[in-house]
């Protein structure tokens, strides 16, 4: 019986340690707004990692899509937010200037647990524009995937009306014509619109943000032109700026506008009523929008937080991993690693509208860009935007918007509240 009690106590001991030691980790939150079969792949490689780590603990945590931006913002500045969100690296820029997102340098050319090959992994510009592009110098963020916008369009109406699919944008205001004439509807719809803006400025040459004399370089007479160009396409009825619900695939499978640029990533949200669709690559000529989003990690002065937030990070774009992801978003690797892989290059070789959408992204890579990302960039990006709205739908002219849109940037670079 002794015996017996002592091999009782003993497995206790031993049960209560284990208990003890998963208690003892330290726990990294994810917090994020993916559909359900890209959260299951999330949450099956934070357990997958959380099976080899003896440190650290990753939770995932779904969260509501609409106000996530500003709902993260006032946690993390509380100091009760998330570990990591994924989003571009301007939004990361918001946070640098607060000394609230994590030094991820540190880690990436540590001797035991950087990153090997890291500065050869990625395209020079999204290295330079965006992962080594903040105002501080350090990395706070790194790319997961790669998406752009595309051209999404009525096959049906296109046949009919014999239009081919535009590769300009003056072709692209021609078809819409034709199409509004013919069809009585608007030939082109954009989710986009932010990027499509951005395009423009970048084409234009004026240049976009000043990073040393923290302001914008678009106010010029050129850009303005540009912009009541766009304006003027809309009021005629060729575009339409703003969709009737969240994204334009509604208007777009009721047959209410006939083409429309959003995400690579939307296509399984097509479901046209009784016409047949196609995709192709959007009009762009010497500059293109891509999309590089991945882990911002955030910093509560808890060192082991951080370095936990990079471990899983480092773990999630080995890869590996990395290939299952971007399989799981319908998006294109930004690694040279995951590239290599044979699974990848199978995987961007298929037939089906996956990639086909992938394909129409691809075509433009050559001319991809990046923009600085700096405190008040997404600022920036909120208020080109709003400046058309306000031309085209409230009626203010193009240049007083266009001159409120400058001023707002530039106050938002500098800091201004």
């Amino acid at each position: 019986m002794k015996k017996l009690l002592a091999v009782v106590l003993a497995l206790v001991f031993v049960l209560s340690m284990a208990g003890f030691a998963e208690e003892g980790k330290t726990t990294v939150t994810i917090w994020h707004t993916f559909t359900k079969d890209q959260e299951a792949y999330l949450v099956k490689a934070a357990e997958d990692f959380n099976a080899t780590s003896d440190k650290y603990t990753v939770e995932v945590l779904s969260q509501a899509y609409s106000g996530f931006t500003n709902t993260v913002k006032t946690a993390v500045k509380s100091g009760d937010g998330p570990d990591i969100i994924f989003n571009y690296a301007s939004e990361a820029a918001e946070y640098v200037d607060l000394g609230l997102v994590a030094d991820l340098s540190q880690y990436i050319y540590d001797d035991e647990i950087g990153i090997e090959g890291f500065d050869d992994s990625l395209a020079q510009g999204v290295m330079d524009g965006e992962v080594n592009g903040f105002s501080d110098g350090i990395i706070h963020y790194l790319p997961a995937y790669t998406t752009g916008p595309i051209l999404y369009y009525n096959k049906t109406i296109y046949d009919e009306l014999g239009l081919s699919v535009p590769t300009t944008w003056a072709e692209m205001e021609e078809n819409c014509r034709v199409i509004l004439t013919q069809k009585g509807i608007p030939g082109l719809g954009f989710d986009s619109l932010t990027d499509c803006i951005q395009m423009f400025i970048m084409e234009d040459g004026c240049g976009y943000i000043d990073v040393e004399n923290k302001c914008v370089t678009f106010g010029t007479d050129s850009m303005k032109a540009k912009i009541q160009w766009l304006v003027d396409c809309a009021k005629e009825g060729l575009f339409q700026l703003k969709a009737s619900a969240d994204y334009f695939s509604t208007d777009f499978n009721s047959g209410a506008t006939a083409a429309y640029i959003g995400s690579c990533a939307g296509y399984p949200y097509i479901t046209p009523d009784g016409f047949e669709f196609a995709m192709a690559p959007m009009p762009a000529e010497t500059w293109y929008p891509s999309w590089n989003r991945g882990p911002i990690v955030f910093y509560y002065d808890d060192d082991a937080r951080a370095q936990g937030a990079y471990e899983f990070v480092k773990y999630f774009i080995s890869a590996e991993v990395n290939i299952g992801w971007v399989q799981a978003v319908n998006a294109l690797a930004p690694y040279s690693w995951t590239k290599a892989l044979p699974a990848y290059e199978e995987y961007i070789s298929g037939d089906s509208a996956a990639i086909q959408a992938l394909n129409a992204v691809g075509a433009h890579l050559d001319i991809a860009g990046s923009l600085p990302a700096v405190t008040g960039a997404s600022t920036v990006r909120n208020e080109i935007v709003a400046a058309v709205n306000n031309a085209a739908i409230n009626d203010i002219s193009v240049s007083d918007a266009w001159d409120a849109c400058v001023e707002n940037c530039n106050a938002a670079l500098k800091g201004a509240e």
